[in-house]
This record gives C-alpha cells, structure tokens and sequence, in this order.
C-alpha cells in the first residue's frame, strides 16, 4: 500500500508539474486542455468537460472572459475553463464531495497595469493552482478512494496585455450578478475564478458534504 501510494504521488506531481512549469506556448489554454484529456483518456471514473464557446464562457464566466479580452485574437491563448470529475465506481458509497477551483493564468503580463522591471518573468507559472487540482485529480484517479466524489475545474486564460484588455476602473456585472470594479489588472486571479467559486457553491447545495 505504500508503494501504491508513493507511485500514484509521484505520477500526480509529474502531471501537476508538466502544467505548472510548462513554458507559455506548450501550455497555453489549448494544450493544456489537450493534455488533461488525453491524460484522463482510459478512465472510467474520470469525466472531463471543456468550456471554450466565446459565448458561453461571456455569460456564464464574464469575470473570467474579461481578463482574457485581449487574448481572445489568438485562438490557443483564449479561455477555456475544464470540469474534471472523479466519481468511484460504486456511487453509493460516496459519503464526501470535495470541490476545487484552481488558477490557471497561463501566462500574466499584468494586462494594462503591465508588470516591469523584470518583474514579469516567471509568470508562466501563474497556473500552479490549476495544475494542483489536476494533479490530486490525477492521484484520485489511481488511488480510486471509494468514499470520495471530487469536482475540480481550471479556470484556463491569459492576461495579455492589448487595445482590448480589461483595465482599472471598469464595471464588470458577475455571474452571482454583483458589480465589481477593476482596481488593478494585475489582480486577474480572483476574476478568473470568482464565476468559478459561485459555480461550485451553487452545485454544492445538492451535494454530500
């Protein structure tokens, strides 16, 4: 048991690890969502769902869609938001859900309120939240805990920086339908899951907890 515990540990951080630290083109929203599925790809237990209708993510994730206004020219650059869920095989079983959001800002220039003097290298490790939930999904998926329902999603985007990125002093109306105001771009993270996190809220009503 303890080898299985250690092997399914390791393949977990190495698949977290290939999303976190990956550079911003081989893990951009697009290849990140290729790579989760295809890691996934065998697993009864696993189901993977992909957001990436412009329209669809504008209404139903407009925190998240606004950040990655000024992406949105490229087409592997622009949000995508990803469901993953682990369920064991016997449902009846389950007594806990637990529900993860994670940050997955592919790559943070700080949009408008640009990051300088060097400051901005590194950012492409902006998704480490994101690859954390992917990885303790990937550990579930080996470690197949029967008692345990698990719902992760990435909220996938870039903040770039463009004639139409977000910036400060904007009025941007959420999900939940409170107005917020951009204060500073560089605080893309919390608009990039807000619509996520009152999501998982929502869903969590009719959840075991």
């Amino acid at each position: 048991k303890i080898v299985r515990n250690a092997i399914a540990l390791e393949r977990a951080r190495v698949f977290a690890r290939d999303i976190a630290g990956g550079d911003p083109e081989r893990m951009a929203p697009g290849k990140i969502v290729d790579y989760v599925k295809a890691s996934f790809n065998d697993d009864s237990n696993i189901s993977v769902t992909v957001i990436d209708n412009d329209e669809i993510i504008a209404q139903d994730y407009p925190l998240l869609a606004a950040v990655s206004r000024a992406a949105n020219r490229v087409d592997r650059h622009k949000a995508r938001v990803v469901e993953i869920e682990y369920k064991p095989s016997d449902i009846a079983r389950v007594t806990e859900t637990l529900m993860l959001v994670g940050k997955g800002v592919t790559y943070d220039t700080g949009g408008a309120d640009i990051k300088i003097s060097g400051k901005m290298a590194g950012m492409a490790r902006d998704k480490c939240g994101a690859a954390a939930v992917a990885g303790f999904l990937k550990a579930c998926s080996i470690l197949k805990p029967p008692h345990l329902k698990v719902i992760g999603v990435l909220c996938l985007c870039r903040n770039s920086v463009g004639e139409d990125c977000y910036v400060a002093d904007e009025l941007l109306v959420s999900k939940s339908g409170k107005t917020v105001r951009v204060t500073n771009t560089d605080a893309e993270g919390r608009f990039a899951m807000a619509d996520a996190l009152y999501k998982m809220s929502e869903m969590a009503l009719g959840e075991l907890n």
